[in-house]
C-alpha cells in the first residue's frame, strides 16, 4: 500500500497490525516514516534501538553515521530537537547515535545475514567495499548485478542503470551499446516478474511494444500508467477511456484524483467502467527494498 503511494489511515492500521505481530520490517518502515515527525521521533528511535539490541542490522544501520535519517534528525544540532526540548518532549536520543561504532556493528550483522543468503545484505557489503565504484573490478561488479537480477532482487540493477546512463535532450543515453544491451536484457527479466521500474525504463526507450507495456502497467495498478500514457499517448485515448482511467486511478489511490481532458466531451452519467473488476485483477508488485529512500517507494522500488 505504501509502495503504491497510499498513505491513508487504512495503511497505517495495517502497519499497526503487522507491528503488533512482531514483524520487524514493518517496525523499521514505521520508524523511518515517523522519525522526521517531532512528536513521533522519540518513539521511532526507541523502536530502532530495541531492534538494534536484538541484533537487527537494518535497524542498526539507520542509527549509524552512514544513515541520512540519523544525521538529519537525531543530532543535537538539528533545529527540530531544540524545538522539542522547548515543548518538553523527550530528546534523550541526542548524541547517542550516528557513530562509526554503530555502523560497524551493522556491518557485522550484515555479514552474518549475507552468509545465510540474504541478497540485500550481500549488496550492502558489496557497496561497503566500494565494488560498485571500482574501475578495476568493474566486470566483477556487473556479474554481481546480473546474479542479483536473476534472483529477482532488482535494486542493484536500478543503481547500475543510473550509473551508466545520462539524459541528453530529454532522452536516456547509455555509455556504450554493450551496456545498453546488457541492461535491457535484465530489465526484461525484471518486467516479466512485475517489477514496475523496469517497465518504465523500457518504455523510456520507446520500444515497439509500448502499448503492451502500458497495458501491463495498468494490470499492476502502477501510477506510471495513469500519468505517462496520457502524456505520451494522448491521441490514442478517447474521452471514455480517459474517464474510466480516472475512476480506476481514484479507486487505487484513494482521494487523489487523476483528471483528464474528457470533461465536457461526454455524458458521464451512463458510463460503465467495471472498476471493481479491474481492481480485483490487479497483480501484486511488492519490491520495497530495505534501503530505498522513502520518497522512492511510490516509484515501485
Amino acid at each position: 500500500m505504501l509502495q503504491r503511494g497510499d498513505w491513508s489511515q487504512k495503511t497505517w492500521d495495517e502497519m499497526d497490525s503487522l507491528m503488533k505481530k512482531g514483524v520487524e520490517n514493518a517496525k523499521i518502515i514505521y520508524a523511518r516514516t515517523k522519525i522526521d515527525e517531532i512528536y513521533k521521533r522519540s518513539e521511532a528511535t526507541a523502536i530502532l534501538t530495541e531492534l538494534m539490541r536484538k541484533g537487527n542490522p537494518y535497524a542498526t544501520y539507520w542509527l549509524s553515521n552512514k544513515s541520512n535519517l540519523c544525521l538529519s534528525y537525531l543530532s543535537s544540532e538539528h533545529f527540530g530537537n531544540k524545538v522539542a526540548k522547548e515543548l518538553g518532549l523527550d530528546t534523550s536520543y541526542e548524541n547517542k547515535y550516528c557513530t562509526e561504532e554503530i555502523y560497524q556493528k551493522a556491518v557485522e550483522g550484515f555479514k552474518k545475514l549475507a552468509a545465510e543468503g540474504d541478497l540485500h545484505a550481500q549488496y550492502f557489503l558489496l557497496k561497503d567495499k566500494g565494488l560498485d565504484k571500482s574501475v578495476e573490478k568493474r566486470e566483477e561488479y556487473i556479474k554481481e548485478v546480473i546474479r542479483f537480477s536473476k534472483s529477482h532482487y532488482y535494486k542493484p540493477l536500478m543503481d547500475y542503470y543510473y550509473n551508466i546512463t545520462k539524459v541528453e535532450n530529454g532522452k536516456t543515453v547509455f555509455h556504450s551499446p554493450r551496456s545498453e544491451r546488457q541492461v535491457k536484457k535484465l530489465l526484461r527479466i525484471a518486467a516479466n516478474n512485475n517489477y514496475i521500474p523496469a517497465f518504465v525504463f523500457l518504455i523510456d526507450k520507446n520500444t515497439p511494444k509500448d502499448d503492451f507495456l502500458y497495458n501491463r502497467l495498468k494490470k499492476l495498478g502502477a501510477w506510471h500508467y495513469f500519468w505517462a500514457k496520457p502524456y505520451y499517448k494522448e491521441k490514442s485515448l478517447n474521452p471514455k477511456e480517459q474517464y474510466c482511467d480516472a475512476k480506476l486511478y481514484k479507486a487505487i489511490f484513494g482521494d487523489r484524483f487523476f483528471g483528464g481532458s474528457y470533461e465536457g466531451k461526454i455524458d458521464m452519467s451512463n458510463l460503465t467502467c467495471n472498476v471493481s473488476e479491474q481492481l480485483n485483477s490487479i497483480e501484486p508488485m511488492i519490491y520495497i527494498d530495505y534501503f530505498t529512500r522513502i520518497d522512492d517507494w511510490g516509484r515501485g522500488y
